[in-house]
């Protein structure tokens, strides 16, 4: 009960700093934290199909995060 309440603290204390579209990227990250401390925590085997899996989520975030990031790059770049 105490960790749900620090990360719902945590959830809106990010929304009222950064952009809700940016964030809710990253909950696609949520299940990828649960298998990984299952694995190291609870000493779950890890299986190379969620691996695979879990490389192509994290690719699919960076992309959509790195969007903004490439954009503001071309446009200084333009400027100069």
């Amino acid at each position: 009960m105490l960790v749900s309440f620090a990360s719902f603290l945590t959830w809106f204390w990010l929304l009222r700093h950064y952009l809700a579209a940016r964030l809710g990227v990253f909950s696609f990250l949520t299940a990828l934290f649960g298998m990984g401390f299952g694995v190291w925590l609870l000493g779950e085997p890890l299986e190379p199909r969620f691996v695979l899996g879990a490389t192509l989520v994290l690719a699919g975030v960076m992309l959509v995060s790195s969007h903004g990031w490439l954009s503001a790059g071309r446009a200084r770049r333009a400027r100069s």
